[in-house]
């Protein structure tokens, strides 16, 4: 995904708190530094910021079949992967409704992504959650009176050490990228036809980026001196285009921890791209180009998938967003 749609997905899950009636000390955090702090939805694109981990390693859940020792570690039937996610996850959905190629023997075959250590989704976002909590237990004054609790030792810090709100709201739209790219099924897809530059993925977030429009763009956005009631706004009245409907309850987390919950949903989403691109159809090593043209606009293909596949991405990552940083606040409750 790329900067105007990481920082949509972002703010409208703010408002998706902000609707849900949510942690209000989180969303006054977070709404309070919606403009200064969003640069953090798409810092971890930015060339800089990936020193040390690689270009790409740190945004990835990539996918194959696993032939190593102990596979029932690595397989994740449908049922129980369903389960894990729960029903207000659009992309259970999405895989009834369009799942036909998947057949049993899919589900029970053993796959595993193979990223380096400590640079993969799952990773970084349990990273970055452990981090925040450790950020809100050393808040600033401003910080300590809005997280619930506390924390007996805070006296004893040096003012300057301590974290600060924009700090706290920075690392949470770092958090939001790293969620958000879990919910792309390319980002979860070890065949070569997923590489950025091989046509679809490039090309199936380039049609998200004109969906959300220009209002998001940094060039734009960076000079936006409008109130933050009105940003949350503007971001509510994407869903339009998306044809999005929130429920406006956002579940607590599914899984035991963030790391699991990341590799469900990446589980999930590598699902999808087996769905759009059938296992059969192509192999892992294929330098085989797929445009995303080519997959929505074959004679085979019903034009409701890729609106369905749209609606389901954008929901949910604006839904898992909303969990994550939901259950952060969870731990001080």
């Amino acid at each position: 995904m790329n900067q105007r749609t990481h920082t949509w997905l972002a703010i409208r899950a703010i408002a998706l708190l902000e609707d849900s009636n949510g942690p209000k000390g989180l969303i006054k955090i977070l709404k309070d530094n919606v403009k200064g702090a969003a640069i953090g939805s798409w810092i971890p694109d930015l060339q800089d910021s990936k020193k040390g981990s690689g270009d790409i390693d740190n945004h990835v859940f990539k996918m194959k079949p696993y032939e190593g020792s102990n596979k029932f570690r690595f397989i994740k039937k449908r049922k129980a992967l369903f389960d894990e996610l729960g029903q207000e996850r659009k992309v259970c959905e999405f895989l009834d409704d369009w799942d036909s190629v998947l057949g049993a023997a899919w589900w029970n075959k053993a796959y595993k992504a193979y990223p380096n250590p400590g640079q993969h989704l799952a990773n970084r976002s349990m990273a970055l959650t452990t981090t925040l909590i450790d950020q809100l237990i050393l808040g600033d004054k401003k910080v300590a009176a809005l997280v619930p609790g506390t924390v007996r030792f805070s006296g004893n810090l040096d003012d300057n050490a301590r974290s600060r709100a924009e700090e706290v709201a920075t690392y949470c739209f770092m958090l939001s990228h790293f969620v958000a790219d879990s919910n792309q099924p390319c980002h979860c897809d070890a065949r070569l036809l997923s590489g950025y530059s091989n046509g679809l993925h490039k090309e199936m977030e380039a049609d998200w980026s004109r969906t959300v429009g220009t209002y998001f763009d940094k060039r734009k956005y960076l000079k936006n001196n409008e109130t933050p009631n009105k940003i949350l706004d503007e971001a509510r009245a994407i869903d339009a285009k998306f044809d999005i409907q929130f429920s406006n309850h956002v579940p607590d987390l599914q899984a035991k921890d963030p790391w699991l919950e990341i590799v469900n949903i990446c589980r999930a989403s590598f699902a999808v791209a087996s769905v759009l691109v059938p296992p059969g159809s192509i192999s892992y090593k294929s330098k085989k180009k797929t445009s995303f043209e080519k997959i929505f606009e074959s004679a085979d293909s019903d034009p409701e998938l890729l609106i369905d596949l749209n609606r389901m991405v954008m929901h949910d990552a604006v839904l898992n967003i909303a969990i994550l940083w939901k259950n952060l606040w969870s731990k001080f409750s």
